[in-house]
């Protein structure tokens, strides 16, 4: 990240993997963009100011067939870049990227304009399905992520020359028809059919109109559609699945059965494969079985032309997980098991009653709790990708479960009944719901109208002498459908039976609450989209209405100014909301509703520094502790740099005692103890010293655990002359207990 802020170096290398260059300077320049496009970020930063001479010099090099080096690495750069949705896809498009692919498969030399010279596709087929070469993987993979972000606007720089992309689509597709046909059978040729299958499920998910269309029109065409075939690959999976447990599961195989029928029951909604009893059990019990490790099976794994990615590891290698995740079997069961899902037409799949959306009623839906919807709500606890995530909420919407369940949003359920809240939202048939002008500001503003009119027209004063705010609601907009509304808005998650379905996805389309409404559309995930995260942070940015109603003060000397107009404090502090605060400490919540002199204070003084204060901060409102990374950077900070930021850590967890903080003092002592074999011995002491005072005796410990091996040194040095007795007898117990060990820490 540091070395693509550098605009010199970055241009340069764009022009070192032009064609005026020799080829083996091209090659280490195609390297080292590879490994600068190991995110999404690194993407955007490398692209931006310099897509274009990166771009023309990696086609180049893909059609560089004299140069199978050169032509490796440009496939590669164009591989990893594409990865990422961005204006580069357009500069590919209008560098006529196809013609390169087609010219990668055939060996040969088109222009786009010689449509006669493009042999007849069922001879392009032929001989890349008797010639398959390490290269091809390359060309299926650029070709799938190219329609995967490919919308009607890239290929329009390509009009009227389609025709080598129809002769790439045509050829795909049957060697995907060939993966299909065989994936029932040991036949399957992973490093030839995966990367092709897996580009045709790309394609069926693309959002151009051509490129579905064409790939949807040549599967049908070639495909033995039918439920008949589709029972043949299920029964192949069930086999597989449902094994002696003491016979380990063939991942290759499920994997092979699993997008096979990906392909199919997405390619054909109308099938009758729910009739099997069994089919929601053997896909529940794959998804179970991935999430134990018992099935696992990475893209890396499978497919030899990946294992070029980034050999040899480092200490700041932040490669970004792919969208599908590193268990694909995970992902395409899950993709599996939302196609078949949704293909019902709106008919509870348990006791056949009509519906306006979801596949279960609500008094059936106790009989999934048990075996599906627990298998999947525990799956959205975990560390899993994204993709899986976001296919695991759009199933669970479909048994009227919408959302993503989060610990943050679990604690704001509370505020639904709060009375601590200052928005009152009148309906038009006299009832009216309480809210909290922080919360909807930062997770649904569209409820409120404009600051200025909230501020002038809507704004009151109770009792004791608090803002409040009255908004009149459309006439059109139901109680029963805001109510729920609103419990999406705080907690992230909401159950929506049927019956009332309509009315909150019509609020919800007003209302711009993109999550909730793509989740109500039943469409497939958009490949590579983000998942929606719970976030309450914008609530804390300057604006002339922040609806802030408490201040909390740092315990610091150094001066600040506030970017609050009406603020006169000087002193380092943030400008915060009671509801939050209240809904994530026991302490403070109890303090602002107790009716004393505390609970009108408009200054709280926490007793921390500045740093431990702006991370408590953003704990609140987001639900994570900001974390270290010890990577190179960390290790060559000085003593004092590493101490000033370990040090707030400590706070943090001295103050979690007192203040009643869930998990902050675990999470403070998970981020300190992954630093420490990092960390220098003059800093861990220092920080030992620091932890000591504060009373923080399990941080003292792991700290003292770090240095212990180099007691004897640090005595006769004399650097531990400023430890307190109490710790040098903690040090020294953790020395003698080391030395017993034969010199290995406990």
């Amino acid at each position: 990240m540091i070395l693509l802020k550098n605009e010199e170096l970055m241009a340069k290398i764009g022009e070192l993997i032009g064609k005026s260059h020799p080829c083996v300077v091209r090659i280490e320049a195609l390297k080292l963009c590879q490994i600068l496009l190991r995110s999404s970020k690194g993407c955007d930063l490398l692209m931006a100011p310099h897509c274009q001479p990166i771009i023309e010099g990696t086609i180049n090099a893909m059609s560089r067939g004299d140069e199978r080096l050169l032509m490796t690495e440009g496939c590669r750069t164009a591989f990893l870049v594409l990865r990422y949705a961005g204006n580069h896809h357009r500069f590919f498009w209008s560098n006529a990227i196809d013609d390169i692919l087609y010219n990668t498969l055939t060996g040969s030399c088109i222009s786009s304009h010689k449509a006669h010279q493009i042999m007849c596709h069922d001879k392009l087929y032929n001989m890349v399905s008797k010639n398959f070469t390490d290269i091809h993987p390359y060309v299926w993979d650029i070709l799938g992520n190219l329609a995967v972000h490919c919308n009607n606007e890239y290929l329009s720089v390509r009009k009227g020359q389609d025709c080598v992309l129809q002769a790439l689509i045509y050829c795909v597709c049957s060697l995907a028809t060939d993966a299909i046909q065989k994936s029932s059978t040991m036949k399957l040729s992973k490093d030839v059919h995966e990367p092709a299958l897996r580009a045709v499920l790309m394609m069926l998910q693309s959002p151009s109109g051509y490129i579905l269309s064409e790939a949807s029109s040549q599967l049908l065409q070639v495909l033995p559609l039918g439920d008949d075939y589709l029972n043949i690959l299920f029964t192949s999976l069930e086999s597989n699945t449902t094994r002696s447990i003491t016979t380990s599961f063939d991942s290759v195989k499920i994997m092979s059965n699993l997008m096979s029928l990906a392909g199919l029951v997405t390619l054909q909604p109308s099938h009758n494969l729910l009739n099997k009893s069994s089919v929601i059990d053997v896909l529940s019990t794959i998804i179970k079985e991935c999430l134990h490790n018992n099935i696992r099976i990475t893209r890396s794994k499978l497919d030899s032309h990946l294992q070029f990615c980034f050999d040899g590891a480092s200490c700041c290698s932040l490669v970004e997980e792919e969208w599908e995740g590193e268990n694909i079997a995970l992902f395409y069961g899950l993709m599996v098991l939302f196609n078949l899902l949704k293909s019902i037409n709106f008919v509870c799949v348990h006791c056949k009653r009509n519906l306006d959306m979801a596949i279960v009623c609500h008094d059936c839906r106790d009989h999934f709790t048990e075996g599906l919807i627990s298998v999947l709500q525990n799956a959205l606890r975990q560390n899993i990708s994204p993709g899986a995530k976001l296919y695991i909420s759009h199933i669970m919407s479909l048994f009227g479960l919408c959302g993503f369940p989060n610990k943050l949003g679990g604690k704001m359920r509370r505020a639904l009944d709060d009375e601590l809240a200052d928005l009152e939202l009148l309906l038009s048939d006299g009832k009216s719901l309480n809210a909290h002008t922080a919360i909807i500001s930062a997770r649904c503003p569209r409820l409120l109208p404009s600051a200025k009119s909230l501020g002038s027209d809507g704004k009151t004063t109770d009792e004791w002498g608090r803002s409040f705010y009255r908004v009149r609601m459309s006439d059109r907009v139901d109680s029963n459908a805001l109510k729920k509304v609103l419990e999406y808005v705080y907690t992230g998650f909401v159950m929506v039976d049927g019956d009332i379905v309509k009315p909150v996805r019509t609020l919800a389309k007003y209302c711009h609450l993109k999550s909730l409404q793509k989740i109500f559309q039943k469409d497939q995930p958009r490949w590579n989209s983000d998942c929606p995260r719970y976030d309450l942070t914008a609530a804390l940015e300057p604006a002339e209405y922040s609806f802030s109603d408490i201040i909390l003060e740092a315990r610091s000397n150094e001066e600040m100014k506030c970017c609050h107009s009406s603020c006169q404090l000087s002193t380092q502090h943030v400008h915060s909301h009671k509801i939050v605060l209240g809904m994530n400490c026991d302490y403070l919540r109890a303090l602002f509703n107790s009716g004393m002199h505390e609970s009108f204070l408009e200054v709280i003084r926490v007793p921390l520094g500045w740093q431990a204060l702006d991370k408590l901060v953003h704990w609140f409102y987001s639900g994570d502790l900001p974390k270290i990374t010890p990577d190179c950077r960390w290790r060559n900070l000085t003593t004092e740099e590493q101490l000033c930021q370990l040090r707030p850590y400590a706070e943090l967890s001295s103050l979690a005692e007192f203040w009643f903080l869930e998990g902050v003092k675990e999470e403070s002592f998970a981020v300190v103890t992954s630093c420490l074999n990092s960390t220098s011995t003059a800093a861990a002491i220092k920080f030992v010293r620091s932890a000591a005072q504060l009373g923080q005796w399990e941080l003292v410990e792991a700290a003292v655990g770090s240095v212990a091996h180099l007691y004897p040194k640090l005595r006769d040095s004399g650097q531990l002359e400023q430890l307190d007795d109490d710790v040098l007898n903690v040090l020294r117990t953790e020395y003698v207990r080391y030395s017993q060990h034969g010199g290995r820490s406990s």
